[in-house]
């Protein structure tokens, strides 16, 4: 039977049948198959394919780095030749390797050297102001991130230098805030950034003041915390690449075998990423998103998209159009909860014009971060434009896509713009944004896999790493669920849970197309590469509060076991 999902999807991904018999045109024939001793026939279970059919087969075959052939265990033992070795799954379940569409791994392997004093270590801002102090005089830089004033109490309006003043006057205290788009620092911090009330505010971010004009320390804006991020010492001298891969490890032990980089900010960065794409010990894919922000630096250095290779590779560029939900910097249509503000546009519309229309005539796809409605508003605004000034605008991806309104859907859909949700937001926020910051009806509008599988948009799900730490089956569980943390079970809205198979699809053939990769990976298919995923239990057969407790038995990345 065709699925919902298959049949809003199946026009888009363009997926070829899964069920192979090689003919004239196909890479390894019948013959080229017998007498090899470096095929590998893997039975005994069944393979969920998440080909355009869903399809399940009994047996799959590996040949070098690449899938053989998929389907009836006679036929694939038959086209694996006599020479096959036989790797007997003992009834569990084969899937394509898991795919995270936009994480930050170099970027967020240096946020080890932050202390963590977030919602799950500390339900109060008072407490994690004392932890603050219980750690002072251990460094020469006082670091700390997770605070998170949407979900912890306080019984003041915001944290200010005044507060971390107390913390230290000596040594520079920086605290970045959950989300990633908001900090504040103390006054040897602001002293170190020039940061004065003569200070003017860039374009895409903003100082906040006390009434006197003062700078009272908080800092927002991509810019701002660019700044910022560079003249903090420990996170500049991280060693980076070290750091990668040993995040690397944990990944692939959760079936990870890609990853989107959703913001390449430097040259350098894109070294970091190539010198990792060259190491054995760090076996995942890769595929970069450069910030459009720095496009002089990416002309200078001469780097673009599709520069790389099938492992590490630059498919497009990343824009940022407003600012994260939870620091009250996503741009809204109409004031947060109980404020005036409506947040923070990072870009004019006709920043983001240019971005869309340029980037993409310079040979990119646009991922574009958005998470308030009218951010949104203005990407949908631009890829419009762009596409009635012949503009052929390649599959433009909205990141976070939070907070989408009914009549927003129907434009997603006609422009052929997909989103990529950041799941988390339902689990560890949802609570916050329905009493805090948006109320129960807008909140209920937080990341719609429901309402997008049935209008048939795309969509993925990512874990936005390090801002949540969600492995892919957890990603699907909040996905399947939207139970909040810390509610004693409560739903956020119960008709944006997705079926399970677009969920499944959500963590594997959708994000692969998403990047372009979809030749390549996503599924498991003759001519792909042989990245796979075996589970212990079957995710059609458990409930969906149990799927991210559902075992990783083993990882393939190109036909080799890395976990």
């Amino acid at each position: 039977m065709v699925s919902r999902f298959q049949t809003g999807f199946a026009w888009l991904l363009g997926l070829s049948a899964c069920f192979w018999v090689p003919g004239p045109e196909a890479d390894v024939s019948l013959s080229d198959a017998r007498g090899k001793n470096d095929v590998t026939v893997f039975h005994g279970g069944l393979v969920l394919t998440m080909d355009a059919d869903f399809s399940v087969a009994e047996s799959l075959a590996v040949q070098g780095d690449r899938i053989l052939a998929v389907g009836d265990h006679e036929i694939v033992s038959a086209l694996a030749g006599d020479d096959a070795q036989y790797h007997d799954i003992s009834g569990r379940i084969l899937m394509p390797g898991f795919i995270d569409a936009h994480t930050h791994p170099v970027v967020g392997a240096a946020t080890g050297v932050f202390h963590d004093v977030g919602i799950t270590r500390f339900t109060t801002v008072e407490d994690a102001l004392a932890e603050m102090g219980r750690v002072r005089g251990q460094s020469a830089w006082l670091l700390f991130k997770d605070l998170d004033l949407a979900t912890q109490t306080f019984a003041e309006p915001a944290v200010t230098r005044r507060h971390l003043d107390a913390v230290s006057m000596v040594h520079p205290v920086v605290v970045w805030h959950a989300g990633g788009h908001r900090m504040t620092v103390n006054t040897p911090m602001l002293n170190r950034l020039g940061i004065t009330s003569a200070t003017p505010d860039p374009a895409d971010s903003s100082y906040g003041r006390f009434a006197d004009g003062t700078p009272d320390g908080n800092i927002a804006g991509l810019t701002a915390l660019l700044q910022a991020l560079a003249a903090i010492e420990p996170f500049g001298q991280f060693d980076r690449e070290s750091g990668t891969v040993e995040l690397a490890r944990t990944w692939v032990a959760n079936g990870l075998t890609a990853v989107g980089i959703a913001n390449v900010t430097s040259p350098d960065d894109w070294q970091v990423i190539k010198r990792l794409g060259d190491r054995a010990d760090f076996p995942l894919r890769t595929r970069s998103y450069l910030l459009w922000k720095s496009l002089a630096a990416w002309d200078q250095a001469g780097i673009g998209p599709g520069q790389g290779d099938a492992k590490t590779r630059i498919v497009g560029w990343k824009a940022v159009a407003d600012g994260s939900n939870q620091a009250f910097t996503g741009l809204q249509r109409k004031p947060y909860l109980g404020k005036s503000t409506v947040g923070l546009a990072y870009m004019t519309p006709e920043a983001l014009y240019e971005a869309v229309a340029v980037g993409t005539g310079r040979g990119g796809q646009l991922a574009i971060h958005g998470n308030g409605d009218a951010g949104i508003d203005n990407i949908i605004a631009a890829v419009a434009r762009a596409r009635d000034a012949g503009v052929d605008v390649r599959r433009l991806r909205i990141e976070h896509c939070s907070i989408v309104q009914d009549d927003q859907l129907a434009e997603l859909r006609k422009l052929g713009i997909s989103c990529s949700f950041l799941i988390a937001h339902v689990r560890y926020w949802g609570s916050a944004f329905v009493n805090r910051v948006f109320g129960p009806d807008k909140a209920a509008k937080l990341d719609r896999a429901g309402s997008f599988e049935r209008a048939a948009i795309p969509f993925s799900l990512h874990s936005d790493y390090s801002v949540s730490s969600l492995s892919p089956l957890a990603m699907v569980e909040v996905a399947m669920t939207r139970e909040m943390y810390g509610t004693n079970g409560e739903v956020l809205s119960e008709a944006e849970r997705p079926s399970l198979e677009a969920a499944l699809r959500a963590i594997t053939s959708v994000p692969a197309w998403q990047m372009l990769s979809e030749h390549e990976i996503g599924s498991l298919e003759p001519g792909k590469f042989a990245d796979m995923v075996l589970l212990a239990k079957d995710p059609r057969n458990v409930a969906p509060t149990e799927l991210a407790e559902i075992e990783v038995i083993q990882t393939w990345i190109s036909g080799q076991r890395v976990h």
